[in-house]
This record gives structure tokens, sequence and C-alpha cells, in this order.
């Protein structure tokens, strides 16, 4: 073997740790948020797919075919590089499946695990509708951020979970709603 293609494949393999270490730093990361988020009533997997992570499937289908048409062609693999990829791919299909579910707790709504920063508390929201949109209920949230600049928040609620959730809602929103809506006035008050 040449000394150009020894540096190549010394690169190649620093390169495949780094990206191995970073992909199971980022599930690390995302096993630890996720752990982190207590009282959860509700959740369920969103995007398309049903939920799956569409680029670390692709990945994880692009490292097994690789593999498969180099043994079948009876180049023989190195082991290691096709492990380091197919353990990358893992955890970064691990962690985006962990990522990429709707959290609905007790205190709030969670739309990425990761993103604790767009976390919205029921007490934030000042308004919201629903309609149906295909097999699921999509809910429009109206909430003020932390500088009091308001915001939307949209969410699709699959089939299955749409009664929870709308009791939940009713529970924690429209509760806080109807209080000040009950206030009755009489007469001269409304004319005055």
């Amino acid at each position: 073997m040449s000394a150009a293609a020894e540096v190549l494949k010394t690169l190649h393999l620093i390169l495949q740790t780094g990206f191995l270490a970073v992909t199971f730093l980022l599930l690390l990361v995302t096993i630890v948020n996720r752990m982190r988020v207590r009282c959860v009533r509700l959740s369920w997997q969103r995007g398309p797919f049903r939920g799956l992570p569409l680029w670390p499937a692709l990945f994880l289908s692009a490292v097994l075919l690789f593999f498969g048409s180099a043994y079948a062609t009876g180049r023989e693999p190195e082991i290691v590089i096709f492990i380091g990829y197919l353990m990358g791919g893992v955890c970064w299909f691990s962690a985006s499946l962990l990522s990429a579910s709707t959290l609905v707790t007790e205190y709030g709504l969670l739309e990425h695990v990761n993103r604790a920063d767009r976390a919205v508390a029921w007490s934030q929201v000042v308004d919201y509708f629903e309609m149906a949109q295909g097999n699921q209920q999509r809910f429009v949230f109206f909430y003020l951020d932390h500088t009091d600049t308001r915001r939307r928040l949209e969410l699709s609620v699959p089939r299955s979970r749409y009664a929870p959730f709308a009791r939940l809602v009713r529970e924690k929103i429209d509760a806080r709603f109807n209080r000040s809506a009950q206030q009755v006035y009489g007469k001269k008050a409304l004319e005055g």
C-alpha cells in the first residue's frame, strides 16, 4: 500500500471517529434532555412517514447498500469502517427519532426535546383554534414569548391522540378563559 493510500486511510478513520463521537454525543444529549422532561401526559411522533427521520434512515440504507454491494462484488469491505458508519448512523437515527416527538406535559407543550427555548407553557397561551386536516386534527396556539411578542405554534395531532389532547387543552386553557367569561353584568353596566 502506498504512503498516500495510508494517509487517506488514516484520515478516513479520523473523520469517521469524529462522526461517531459527534453522533454519540448528540444521542447522549437527546436522552438527557428527554429524561429532564417531567410529567409527560401525551406524546406522539411528528413529521412525514409517521415520524421516521428521513436523512438518518437514508444514511443507514446507503451504508447497508454499499456494504452489501462491496460484499456481493467480491471485494472485502473494511469491517471497522462499516461498523463505525453503522454505529454512527444508528446513533443519529436514534437521536432524531427521540427528538422528533411532540411532548404534552402537565406544564405545557414541547415540540422538540433539544429545543427547550421553544417550549410553550399553558399559561403563555392567549388563544387557540382547531381545524381538521386529513387524518389529523391541527391545533393552532397563539402565545406570548418571554419578550411579550405574540407567537404562533401549530401542532398536528393524530386522530388516536385527539380526544385526550382536546380534553387536556380544555382542562388547561378553556378553564382559564371561561372563568373570566362567566362574569355577568347587569343591563345598566352594559348600557353605560
